[in-house]
């Protein structure tokens, strides 16, 4: 099972998505200007949302 958790104290939500738009399995999405998880069970682990992040607010793990 996957563990995604965002920060939402260091994520800048709508104004820094850029994790949004690098997500290959559209696992992350903008709910107003938060940035909110979805279909965890669909991540492929890629750490791609992680890696794209400037606040560092993305953490995903293998459970």
């Amino acid at each position: 099972m996957v563990k995604i958790t965002i920060n939402h104290e260091k994520c800048d939500g709508a104004d820094c998505a850029e994790c949004i738009d690098v997500c290959p399995m559209e696992i992350l999405i903008l709910d107003g200007d938060k940035v909110v998880i979805q279909n965890k069970e669909e991540c492929s682990l890629c750490e791609v949302c992680m890696d794209v992040c400037p606040n560092e607010a993305i953490n995903v793990e293998d459970d």
